[in-house]
């Protein structure tokens, strides 16, 4: 008998994937075809999964370059590659455990049927449904992570495995500021005009918070995070994103240069300004804790400062070049208390709540401020002493 063939694949980039590599030599009957078939066998007990499943995931993990490039062109010729796929990886979804085992038996000259077996299962996926699930969830690492900071030493994106589980309904007031936000993230991934975000306030208010938030309520949306120092870096990334039918958010956290820094340069060109138009499927969403997003040096500051206007006409140009400047500003005591309270009733702690105030008040003071992150802290510490039975 004969295996189905184990060719190139055109649409799915899985030639280099364990499981072809296992397949190949399976194919080959070489000396390592059994110690292959086991192998495979073990991977599907572990994974607790049919050979059907497996290669599910196989396909949907995988680079689809071509799956990507047929869902912007709608080119008939590329679907027939992506259904020629789909046809093939069926035959070999299709080799039950006792048809692998003879196939060795025959090819290597001795029964093998004692071998472990393994449950084939179905594969009812066609050609359109990988398209569409490309099209909704991404293909590779874009499938598997939301998720991604820059390596600049590769100038490549490393995915985050446990990215922050934050929801936006973990946040407590700043309502009309988030509002904002996610009205223009809604408009951004149904594809309505959007604008790049700058989120402005005192430090530990939510604004970081509430952009790790979005990727947990958006299924087709991924951020990728740039450190201010790689700035130089997103015409790369519009480059690259810019194929990819997903919708990605570049994050900048705690946006502030130094005098001529060349990143400044970049940034405004990124968001306006450069000949390069920015991909429809990218935004720029940044925070910063300063009014001025370049430092101010003590020239600067010095009365005599022929130029200080233009530093100051610098700042503006930089951050008129976002389409929406959201403030976050930190809670009066009223508010501050109010915040800790949500947090903890969220959580199933409900103290009296004149002692529950005393007591956030009491380590805002020692913190030396207010805001939405000590609100946090502090009913994180109150939870702990409270589940080991700890005098508050």
């Amino acid at each position: 008998m004969k295996l189905p063939s184990a060719e190139d694949f055109f649409s799915f980039e899985i030639n280099d994937s364990e499981f072809m590599r296992i397949y190949r030599d399976i194919q080959s009957g070489n000396e390592n075809a059994v110690n292959s078939y086991t192998k495979l066998c073990k991977i599907l007990f572990l994974n607790d999964k049919t050979l059907s499943e497996y290669i599910h995931d196989v396909l949907i993990y995988s680079e689809q370059p071509l799956t990507e490039k047929y869902i912007t062109t709608k080119d008939p010729l590329i679907l027939s590659a992506v259904k020629y796929d789909i046809d093939r990886i069926k035959e070999i979804c299709g080799l039950k455990a006792s048809d692998i085992k003879k196939y060795l038996s025959e090819t290597m000259g001795r029964d093998l049927s004692g071998l472990p077996e393994y449950e084939s299962g179905e594969f009812p996926c066609t050609a359109e449904y990988f398209i569409n699930n490309c099209a909704e969830n991404g293909s590779g690492d874009f499938a598997r992570y939301k998720a991604f900071v820059y390596l600049d030493s590769e100038k490549k994106l490393v995915p985050v495995k446990k990215p922050d589980p934050i929801r936006l309904s973990d946040l407590k007031r700043y309502e009309t500021q988030r509002k904002q936000i996610v009205d223009n993230t809604l408009c951004f991934i149904n594809n309505k005009p959007a604008g790049n975000v700058l989120l402005y306030g005192d430090r530990g208010t939510g604004k970081s918070s509430t952009i790790k938030a979005l990727l947990n309520e958006y299924k087709t949306l991924r951020i990728v995070q740039l450190d201010k120092k790689q700035v130089s870096a997103i015409f790369d990334l519009y480059e690259r994103l810019s194929v990819i039918p997903l919708h990605f958010i570049i994050f900048i956290d705690d946006l502030c240069f130094s005098e001529d820094d060349d990143g400044f340069f970049v940034l405004k060109q990124a968001l306006e300004g450069s000949l390069s138009a920015k991909p429809d499927n990218v935004l720029i969403y940044a925070t910063t804790n300063r009014r001025h997003i370049i430092k101010e040096t003590a020239a600067n500051r010095a009365e005599n400062f022929v130029h200080k206007s233009d530093a100051v006409d610098d700042n503006m140009s930089l951050s008129e070049r976002f389409g929406l400047f959201v403030t976050f500003t930190a809670p009066n005591k009223e508010q501050f208390v109010d915040i800790a309270l949500k947090i903890a009733r969220d959580r199933g702690i409900n103290l009296d709540e004149e002692v529950f105030a005393a007591g956030v008040e009491r380590f805002a003071l020692k913190r030396g401020g207010r805001s939405p992150r000590i609100a946090k802290q502090y009913v994180d510490m109150l939870e702990g002493k409270l589940t080991l039975g700890m005098e508050l």
